[in-house]
């Protein structure tokens, strides 16, 4: 996925390529185009790109039983509406947000399309990392998969927020579930 850098660190795509993954109507990824391979390549992330998630249970890739319940709620919204769902949400690499929108809609014999949208970014002004945990411990903090916000004793704020005051330059062990806000999106 192409970028262009302005003089002040945002980033603007330089195409309109969409991301695309369809799901069959056993939530198995059965196709993702060529957007998605690019995208892959330029996260870092050469395991999932070529057609290697072709096969993959779309819910055992995501993280996160709250994580998991919304995305079953939202297959089985597609599926239930003839209409399409669509909601903006984060992306972030360690160096950059990633403003994205998902559009999200019925295919045919039950499956469900969705298409992901590089709407803009721009660059962090330090890293902001965060580590996947496995399970909750002490030391770890709940990250929203929508909006990427990260709570933090009690309050939920920005993830280059919490990284910058709380965190300095150490990696923020997370869990992924959904904040308030971005659960009234059903």
């Amino acid at each position: 996925m192409d970028t262009q850098f302005s003089s002040n660190g945002n980033v603007t795509p330089t195409c309109q390529n969409w991301v695309e993954m369809t799901v069959d109507k056993n939530n198995v990824i059965v196709a993702v185009n060529a957007s998605w391979d690019e995208f892959a390549l330029s996260n870092d992330a050469p395991q999932l790109a070529g057609g290697s998630v072709i096969g993959w249970s779309l819910l055992d890739s995501v993280s996160g039983k709250v994580t998991k319940t919304f995305t079953q709620a939202l297959l089985d919204l597609a599926r239930s509406h003839e209409q399409k769902i669509m909601f903006d949400y984060r992306c972030d690499s360690p160096q950059v947000r990633r403003f994205m929108r998902m559009h999200i809609s019925q295919g045919d014999a039950d499956s469900v399309n969705f298409l992901h949208e590089h709407l803009s970014s721009e660059y962090f002004s330090h890293l902001a990392i965060y580590q996947s945990a496995a399970q909750r411990g002490r030391d770890t903090l709940v990250r929203c998969s929508i909006c990427n916000h990260v709570r933090h004793d009690g309050i939920w704020s920005t993830p280059d927020y919490v990284s910058r005051t709380h965190f300095a330059s150490h990696p923020v062990r997370v869990i992924y579930g959904i904040c308030p806000s971005c659960q009234g999106l059903l």
